[in-house]
């Protein structure tokens, strides 16, 4: 039998990964807004959707493409974790599993935003 834990153990791992998705959006957000001030980009050039991540490049688009991401996968990450608080089913197990989610959740990210090595990440 699985280790007893208090069940709002579980939020630990679900908000440090609400918290990287909000790491990544800034990092994004600051590779972006270099590389506009940088090529002297006007707001009419970038008015057309997907404009910017055509032009951009990669060190530029892939925090971009990292952040859609963390709005994919986590996101049934997140239900999990709620469903298991909520039926009063957390336990060890699970929490050192959301941990551990969040550790390559990490990993994937740190990758995706450098050096983007596909088989790596």
């Amino acid at each position: 039998m699985a280790q007893s834990v208090r069940p709002e153990a579980i939020f630990g791992p679900f908000l440090a990964t609400i918290l990287l998705t909000l790491v990544v959006w800034v990092y994004m957000y600051i590779r972006r807004i270099r590389c506009i001030t940088q090529s002297k980009l006007t707001p009419q050039q970038l008015a057309k959707p997907g404009e910017l991540a055509r032009i951009s490049p990669p060190q530029v688009s892939n925090p971009s493409d990292n952040l859609k991401n963390l709005f994919e996968m986590p996101v049934l990450f997140y239900a999990m974790c709620l469903y298991l608080f909520v039926v009063g089913q957390v336990d060890a197990t699970y929490v050192n599993s959301a941990w551990v989610f969040f550790a390559f959740r990490v990993l994937h990210s740190a990758v995706h935003c450098s050096i983007n090595i596909v088989l790596l990440r």
